[in-house]
């Protein structure tokens, strides 16, 4: 009997909306400012009522101007005074200012190269030295743009929304305060609507395009840094980042897995082998009508009805039915020792140490509580026979058939009222039993 694990621990942190690749600077709806000295860059414009003019970022030389530090190539450092807080929010920090690609230095009027993005969509190319841009170059594609670019899209395709990227090099608006004032910067935006979740539509990324992390498939490799913290400590590690499920990758995250039928007729979700806990439990997961490479998880544990976690991630709403535990069995000396298991999820190597008992339905078989623990570890026991004398072994439960050391006759030993003392290896023949927890 192997040791089993069990389902408590499945608490997978996909959040809904927080693998947006995108990031902030692409979340934006074209919000606009101006520096006090016209500044660089701009954002798109939207001030209305009277008395409101545009203005124009100034051009600068950036051959005048300090290299960022560190230093990024095709970019200078402009002084804070120079460049519009709304653009500054977008840019890496260099002594006394921001880092700015040198493009948008010489001509902050000018809007970058359109280019095509993610699934061809219209795109402007954004230069590296921008963070998010450095951040998601492995997803955004280079299309037209130089070497060191990237096409980020006009149009944030987790929420239909203006990105903002495609709003730089646009005049700004200011106004006055309408009350004969000195004047300030006003502008207009629409708040970006919630991320789309679930994701509908072509794949974000086409998974096909990273390398494969999984040997059944469906899986695929990504950089760290494009997965939410809670969600990375959950994943396997591969060659090039972290190991993800196609459909996360597709949708940005911003899915609902497949519902499926679990144990005892249990609410579950379809999820990835690749996924580590997963893939632990799997011998104890049914496969229903998930895809070849992934398990149905229950939404709630069979063993004490906890939440699993695998019903509420990312858009999921949360599991409809309530929760499915296994029946009780194997009462001894006034102490429950068993779960009824489906034997569905039993090896068949294992069923002939287990029996019915209290079980109710024919489909299952009694298996003691503690051998579903993740940390199961029976105690190490003594006991003596007329057989075989003296002997060392495991001490396990009353609940097991121990028909593998029947015939060589079993005593309490050192073990307690509910536990037998297994041997280890067999007195007659000098080979191991097979006992669980035997070295």
């Amino acid at each position: 009997m192997r040791r089993w694990g069990s389902l408590l621990g499945l608490m997978l942190a996909f959040g809904c909306g927080n693998a947006d690749y995108m990031g902030a600077p692409l979340q934006g709806a074209g919000t606009g400012g101006t520096g006090a000295n016209g500044g660089v860059g701009s954002g798109g414009g939207g001030g209305g009522g009277s008395n409101c003019t545009n203005v124009q970022a100034t051009p600068m030389d950036p051959t005048t101007l300090p290299d960022c530090a560190p230093a990024c190539g095709g970019a200078h450092c402009v002084p804070s005074a120079n460049v519009p807080p709304n653009v500054a929010a977008q840019l890496a920090t260099c002594t006394g200012g921001y880092c700015v690609p040198d493009a948008q230095i010489k001509a902050p009027t000018t809007p970058p190269p359109s280019c095509k993005s993610l699934n061809g969509a219209a795109g402007v190319c954004l230069s590296v030295c921008v963070p998010q841009v450095a951040q998601y170059k492995d997803l955004l594609p280079q299309d037209v743009c130089g070497t060191d670019e990237r096409c980020a899209p006009c149009v944030n395709p987790l929420n239909n929304m203006p990105s903002g990227a495609c709003d730089i090099g646009k005049a700004q608006t200011t106004c006055d305060n309408g009350a004969g004032g000195d004047g300030g910067t006003s502008t207009t935006s629409t708040p970006p609507a919630p991320p789309m979740c679930p994701y509908s539509g072509p794949p974000l990324v086409d998974p096909s395009t990273l390398p494969s992390c999984s040997d059944l498939g469906g899986a695929h490799c990504v950089s760290a840094s494009l997965v939410p913290a809670a969600m990375a400590s959950q994943l396997a590690t591969c060659p090039t980042g972290l190991c993800a499920p196609d459909v996360f990758i597709a949708a940005g995250g911003n899915y609902i897995p497949k519902s499926c039928t679990s144990l005892d007729g249990a609410e579950g979700r379809c999820l990835h082998v690749a996924i580590p806990q997963v893939a632990a439990q799997a011998a104890m997961l049914t496969q229903d009508v998930c895809e070849s490479y992934e398990k149905c998880v229950p939404c709630y544990s069979p063993l004490d009805g906890m939440p699993t976690g695998s019903c509420k991630l990312s858009c999921d709403p949360g599991p409809t039915k309530a929760a499915v535990v296994f029946a009780d069995c194997c009462q001894e000396n006034n102490a429950t020792q068993g779960r009824c298991v489906p034997t569905e999820v039993i090896p068949s190597a294992e069923q002939k140490n287990l029996s019915q008992k209290e079980c109710a339905q024919s489909t299952d078989l009694c298996v003691p509580s503690e051998m579903l623990a993740p940390s199961f570890k029976p105690m190490a026991c003594t006991g003596s026979t007329l057989l075989t004398g003296s002997y060392t072994g495991v001490c396990l439960s009353d609940c097991l058939k121990f028909t593998f050391i029947q015939s060589l006759g079993i005593v309490r030993g050192s073990c307690d009222d509910l536990h037998k003392c297994a041997p280890c290896t067999d007195p007659l023949s000098g080979k191991p039993t097979g006992a669980p927890g035997c070295p």
